[in-house]
């Protein structure tokens, strides 16, 4: 819904064999549709049909490995081709009530990039411990209410967070441009079996300093 509101017609799953169920529940069930209007359960019947909005065409990729964030990414490169494209990370779940998802958060960021050309990652403050968390380092703000700034390093888990300066750490939002699916996707230093938090696809983000740090409203 949050991608929805922020004018995404087009959504990708990335998913694995294991996740049929993920699939399945964005999927049309004209069987349980039809015993709904049966058994006249008007209420079930529309949230059942709410859940894919009007409009929206949702597709399906296979990551067959568990290779990390960016090999994700690339595994969704055939059908994002050479279009800009948005990153959400569903283990993630950011809080609206606060925050109207019509003006803040993913729809920010799509009207920056739109506005700007540079692509958007999406942030917050954290205290306590980041070792476990994509930390970001950036320039000063460019805006007045120091919610946007130029980032200048991604430092996945770090291994001695408390001498970054920098409390800000990635919160699984990115608008990016297809320019930055260089490579090939493998994360050399990242050990056989562990999960990479921080989308490789960045990789020539620091050549072009193109991308921006918002700040996570709500």
């Amino acid at each position: 819904m949050r991608l929805w509101l922020a004018g995404i017609k087009e959504i990708v799953l990335v998913t694995h064999a294991s996740k049929n169920a993920v699939e399945n529940h964005f999927d049309t069930s004209y069987e349980l549709e039809s015993l709904l209007e049966q058994r006249v359960k008007r209420q079930l019947l529309a949230e059942v049909q709410s859940i894919c909005p009007p409009g929206v065409t949702i597709m399906n990729v296979r990551q067959a490995q568990p290779l990390g964030l960016g090999h994700s990414i690339l595994c969704a490169r055939p059908v994002v081709g050479d279009n800009p494209f948005i990153v959400v990370l569903p283990d993630i779940i950011i809080d609206d009530a606060t925050a109207d998802p019509l003006r803040y958060n993913l729809a920010a960021m799509v009207a920056r990039f739109n506005e700007t050309g540079r692509s958007q990652v999406l942030a917050k403050r954290m205290k306590g411990d980041l070792s476990e968390y994509s930390v970001i380092q950036t320039k000063e703000p460019l805006d007045n209410e120091g919610k946007v700034s130029r980032i200048v390093e991604f430092i996945e888990k770090p291994d001695q967070p408390q001498t970054l300066d920098s409390d800000l750490m990635a919160v699984g939002r990115y608008v990016l441009f297809s320019r930055h699916l260089g490579g090939t996707g493998k994360e050399p230093n990242r050990a056989p079996g562990a999960v990479s938090s921080s989308p490789m696809p960045l990789q020539n983000w620091r050549k072009k300093q193109s991308v921006d740090r918002d700040a996570n409203d709500g």
